[in-house]
């Protein structure tokens, strides 16, 4: 059996239902040919075609606790651990995320995260994310999610309960890597606050970044363990190295690499919103759309926690030559109306 035989063979299993199995995964990953890849994409976006319906999400956030995090994250210019150089600040207040809420919805997102810094927000801290949430929900149309850190299950059905959709906690790595890039908690920490949510009844947004120095053994052991956590969204981040950081000197993985994986996620994660995330326009470039023809069917627009994001109306533009239909903006509506 040749090797485009064999990536139509687990496609035809992935569109009736069935799981890739760990050998399939890894004959995936280590495709080379250009020709194969070629083949693999090809798959992967019929497969999203099959199970996304035609729906293209684009997520906006707020970094709404900036820097003074005391976990140790290698790759994260936030630590107090690191000589980053970052932008600090306590929490924002409630009209400072209502007016980054409106505008993002006036750019055509369809959820907004908030997102703090740190392993688990103060009781005080806590409270006031609260009525921010609960501030926004009242003002703005937008599905509201967030980003906290580890939590228990009292402060994850309070989420709920004031109408935050879904939260945000990634596993980053496989459970292998993980000790490489995190001493100050463990992979289980991050495995418990996800069985919480999910017990709470919460979505969840859970994935990780490429280009840490893991294998990519590592990659599909993610991708693996990914279908037992049961995301809705998995958002795939490339590494951008902050000054400062352990990570600061890894290179860049080839682009042609980084769209393999996307493609290999979506084979074993069919169903998800596969999600460009942070460092997709530094380690993709102009191939951003050939990531998204690759399976993704989501992408973080207007900017990321400690760095900016390109054009959101270039963004969109990106997401219709992909196939996808968005509903017009209040920007595109208004410059429509100004013709």
């Amino acid at each position: 059996m040749t090797n485009i035989e064999r990536i139509r063979e687990i496609k035809s299993k992935v569109l009736r239902g069935e799981r890739v199995s760990r050998e399939e995964a890894r004959f995936l990953i280590h495709l080379e040919d250009r020709e194969d890849i070629q083949d693999l994409t090809q798959a992967a976006l019929e497969i999203t075609r099959r199970f996304s319906k035609g729906k293209f999400d684009l997520c906006s956030l707020i970094n709404a606790k900036s820097g003074m995090c005391t976990e140790d994250c290698g790759f994260c210019s936030q630590s107090i651990h690191f000589e980053t150089g970052v932008s600090t600040y306590p929490l924002v207040d409630k009209e400072t995320a209502l007016s980054r809420a409106e505008l993002m919805k006036a750019n055509g997102a369809d959820s907004y995260c908030l997102v703090c810094s740190g392993d688990q927000l103060s009781d005080r801290d806590f409270e006031q994310i609260c009525e921010t949430l609960s501030y926004v929900r009242q003002r703005v149309d937008i599905d509201l999610d967030c980003s906290i850190g580890f939590l228990d299950r009292k402060r994850a059905e309070r989420l709920r309960e004031i109408g935050v959709r879904r939260v945000n906690h990634n596993l980053q790595s496989s459970r292998e890597f993980y000790p490489k890039i995190v001493t100050t908690h463990s992979y289980d920490d991050r495995l418990n606050t996800l069985n919480v949510l999910k017990e709470a009844g919460l979505e969840i947004c859970c994935g990780g970044i490429i280009g840490m120095g893991e294998s990519r053994e590592d990659r599909i052991q993610l991708a693996l363990q990914l279908t037992e956590v049961e995301p809705t969204v998995v958002p795939i981040n490339f590494l951008n190295p902050r000054e400062g950081t352990p990570l600061e000197g890894r290179p860049k993985i080839e682009p042609l690499e980084l769209i393999k994986t996307i493609a290999v996620f979506r084979f074993i994660l069919p169903k998800v919103i596969l999600e460009l995330a942070g460092g997709r326009e530094v380690n993709l470039g102009d191939l951003q759309l050939d990531a998204v023809l690759a399976g993704a069917n989501g992408l973080i627009i207007g900017g990321y926690l400690t760095t900016p994001a390109g054009e959101v109306e270039k963004d969109r533009d990106l997401v219709r030559s992909a196939g996808y239909e968005l509903a017009p903006s209040d920007f595109e509506l208004n410059q429509a109306e100004k013709v």
